[in-house]
């Protein structure tokens, strides 16, 4: 399952990396419901400049074939169990664009699979599946704060790991690139932001309630009680956190030339993204684990009867009451 979804989804990234990287743009949305089963809208678009590619010989022929119906419900076969599509779009987009617009609906959160934006794990091209477990929170973690009994917690985590091998005894780290060899690469910079122009990779996972998160976790929208959370939001227009190009960022661009995702600049680059909205959001090893209130359904499926474990000098253990640990909605007056 996981390498047929791999060979679905990654040559479209591929292709467009080894062709013309800035031609490409993907959006994910993923919205849970309060029955668990979740909404999922995927936008891709393709270039003027890509499509024309996709008629000639080299990496990106018949890239073009992504935006279409079949291929799109080939993809959706490897999202998870029971996926189906509720609508499909193939449209007109700016700057001579198109792209697809395709609207899913899964009946288990649990179910649903993605290519994983974690990009510095070990070894990303064996492990690029993004899994998602949805779990109920009985007691605290132990020797932690993270899990507050009550509530429902999920979790987008790669489907594989890779580990480095030991190192002997005698290991010695290779020597760093040279003068000369760093040299090659400050000279792609400026083809690379050109090639980087109107790229656009993101991936939203929504609530049906306001999120939380482990204790002193920034995140954006905290203190509105968003419902939102990005796995990643990355752009050609995005900053770094001197307020200057991203993509300009020497040092961040040598970093990426060289394929070192996990680099010290790139995430020094977007440690501060819950504060400034002008640096890309991107958690290079994985992000955190995130938490809301039950729903009703799912107060009724995992809590009902059911005893929440505090620690003692919370109270102690006490029922899972509706009253107290239930998502219930504001009024429609205040929604407004």
């Amino acid at each position: 399952m996981i390498s047929r979804f791999r060979s679905a989804i990654l040559p479209l990234l591929v292709a467009v990396l080894l062709a013309s990287a800035g031609c490409l743009q993907i959006e994910m949305h993923v919205r849970l419901h309060q029955d668990g089963s979740a909404t999922i809208t995927e936008r891709v678009r393709l270039s003027r400049r890509l499509l024309e590619l996709s008629k000639q010989k080299g990496p990106a022929k018949g890239i073009a074939s992504f935006l279409t119906r079949e291929t799109v419900l080939a993809r959706m076969k490897q999202m998870g169990t029971g996926m189906k599509l509720v609508s499909y779009a193939l449209r007109d987009a700016p700057k001579g664009a198109r792209e697809s617009v395709a609207v899913f609906k899964i009946p288990n959160l649990n179910d649903f699979q993605y290519v994983s934006p974690y990009f510095a794990q070990y070894d990303y091209p064996k492990h690029t599946v993004l899994k998602c477990k949805m779990f109920p929170i009985y007691r605290r973690a132990h020797g932690g704060w993270a899990h507050l009994p009550g509530q429902m917690g999920v979790n987008f985590y790669p489907a594989t790991r890779g580990r480095p091998p030991r190192r002997p005894k005698d290991w010695k780290p290779p020597p760093g690139p040279t003068p000369a060899q760093l040299q090659v690469f400050r000279d792609l910079r400026p083809v690379f932001r050109d090639l980087m122009q109107d790229f656009q990779l993101k991936l939203t996972f929504e609530s049906y309630a306001p999120l939380r998160f482990k204790p002193y976790y920034r995140y954006r929208g905290q203190s509105a009680g968003t419902k939102t959370y990005d796995l990643i939001d990355f752009s050609h227009t995005d900053l770094d956190q001197y307020g200057f190009e991203f993509l300009a960022n020497e040092e961040i661009m040598l970093e990426l030339l060289r394929l070192r995702t996990g680099g010290a600049n790139v995430r020094k680059a977007v440690a501060g993204h819950a504060g400034n909205l002008t640096v890309p959001v991107y958690h290079p090893n994985g992000a955190a684990e995130i938490y809301f209130n039950p729903s009703r359904i799912f107060f009724d499926k995992y809590f009902k009867g059911k005893t929440l474990h505090f620690y003692k000098k919370e109270g102690g253990p006490r029922p899972a009451l509706w009253k107290n640990i239930g998502h219930k909605e504001p009024p429609r007056e205040k929604r407004k």
